[in-house]
């Protein structure tokens, strides 16, 4: 892993560094106006993306090696989600995307740190819209399963699919199908965390082509006093000096 953020790291601090020297010598040679203006402000917008690019690559990796306090609430799955929508539609939108919703009406409150699990259906609807650059169709189900015990949340949508070598390690940190520079490969890995510390789990299929789905599925009772352990916990580990 080490290798792997060295690697990341490296990359974007190369762009930086090789934009800055150029910088560096049109204001020797008097050349950032006229000609260069332009050049110039392309140079400092590629440092500021790839200056991004590292905080976010330092905040996630922060983020997976140590998960914030859970805070597990008896929580409206539902809200969560329309939140979720409210904050992806206009790229719904722009993309061209049909967004079908099948939510559970008699769904009932899920103990949950509510921020965490709107941090993982948002992983989960990102890589599904990059999945489908053209447009297509995005499901999002919720329902009861049938011993009462647990909620299952699927994620659905009819891109690109997912290879098969790929998708054995999609938990994986820093696995990732997107190109250099459009992310690091740590979203699914911090929600594979999150869903795990809230006890339940998550699991995919994919098939190129076709689509891909994900189902989480989150125990519904019985978890309040050991979630209420757990976030004890962080708190005093988020404490020490």
């Amino acid at each position: 892993m080490a290798a792997v953020v060295a690697h990341e790291i490296n990359n974007p601090l190369s762009g930086i560094l090789t934009y800055a020297k150029l910088l560096r010598r049109w204001l020797d040679q008097g050349e950032t106006g006229g000609k260069h203006r332009q050049d110039t402000e392309q140079c400092l917008d590629l440092v500021a993306r790839e200056s991004r690019r590292c905080g976010d690559l330092v905040k996630n990796l922060l983020t997976f090696s140590r998960s914030g306090p859970m805070n597990p609430t008896p929580t409206d799955l539902h809200m969560v989600i329309d939140q979720l929508v409210r904050l992806v539609q206009p790229k719904l939108d722009m993309t061209g995307i049909q967004l079908q919703l099948d939510l559970s009406a008699d769904l009932p409150p899920l103990s949950c740190d509510a921020a965490q699990m709107e941090q993982v259906l948002l992983a989960l609807v990102s890589n599904a819209i990059d999945a489908m650059p053209r447009g297509g169709n995005l499901w999002l189900d919720t329902r009861l399963l049938a011993d009462r015990e647990e909620i299952e949340i699927q994620v659905r949508d009819d891109g690109s699919g997912i290879p098969p070598d790929i998708l054995a390690r999609i938990f994986e940190p820093f696995m990732t199908t997107k190109e250099s520079g459009q992310g690091v490969g740590l979203g699914l890995a911090i929600s594979h965390s999150i869903v795990e510390r809230h006890r339940g789990t998550i699991s995919v299929q994919s098939e190129l082509g076709r689509g891909t789905t994900f189902t989480i599925r989150l125990p519904l009772n019985g978890h309040d006093a050991e979630l209420a352990g757990v976030a004890a916990s962080d708190a005093r580990k988020g404490g020490r000096p």
